[in-house]
């Protein structure tokens, strides 16, 4: 939430300041939470647009199944979101109207921190994994949705900064590019089938390669959110 004042107060920033060019700045919500925009008129058809959201979710319960076939096991994790974006898209107003075709460049920066427990013994790549094997079978880690910034395509609806003034419903509907990534981290038991932290770590590295497969169908990522937006 704090990413969004500072955001806010730069459109605010910018918009008292622009004189020579027409700029559009919008308040809108969606699945990547709240959030800006700012639009600057390239032309009258065409805009620039600056894009940040972001929204906090605290404890939610997720199962991921993983280990290899025929001896998987579930790890039961609590994930704490933290969903957010930032875009840099470019509006096309077909026909100087609402209605826009946007392209642009989107960075999900979503993420949760895991902290799960193992379930029951599992193989991973033919490497026994036990209960035993980590301090009160538990795992820590992150889940990412992506570090940097990846191709946009959608459709929306709002004034744009080059179409006269005014307020305007305003929406998006798109999809981005996402690179999701999982990182574990454990403890090893002494009384395990580890000898050391680094043996442990090795077979978490092929853990975390495991259950990114589950997230494979996350790599389109939909975007949508709607709102209201003011054209200078």
């Amino acid at each position: 939430m704090k990413k969004i004042i500072v955001l806010g107060f730069g459109l605010l920033f910018f918009a008292g300041g622009a004189q020579a060019i027409d700029v559009g700045v919008g308040a809108k919500a969606g699945i990547n939470g709240i959030g800006l925009d700012l639009s600057f008129g390239l032309t009258k058809d065409l805009n620039l647009r600056l894009s940040g959201t972001s929204l906090d979710i605290q404890g939610q319960d997720e199962t991921v199944t993983v280990g290899d076939a025929g001896s998987e096991g579930d790890i039961d994790a609590k994930l704490d979101f933290d969903y957010g974006a930032s875009a840099v898209f470019l509006d096309w107003h077909v026909l100087g109207g609402g209605f826009r075709l946007t392209a642009g460049m989107y960075k999900n920066n979503g993420a949760a921190k895991l902290s799960g427990v193992l379930q029951n013994d599992i193989v991973i790549d033919g490497q026994p994994l036990d209960t035993t094997d980590l301090v009160d079978a538990k795992l820590g880690g992150e889940v990412s949705l992506g570090d940097s910034y990846q191709p946009y395509l959608g459709i929306g609806w709002g004034r744009g900064a080059g179409g006269g003034g005014g307020f305007s419903f305003s929406a998006d509907l798109g999809v981005a590019i996402v690179d999701p990534s999982v990182d574990f981290t454990a403890t090893v038991n002494a009384g395990g089938n580890f000898a050391n932290q680094a043996e442990l770590d090795a077979t978490l590295r092929d853990l975390e390669k495991d259950a990114e497969k589950e997230l494979n169908d996350l790599e389109l990522w939909p975007v949508l959110a709607i709102g209201v937006n003011y054209a200078f």
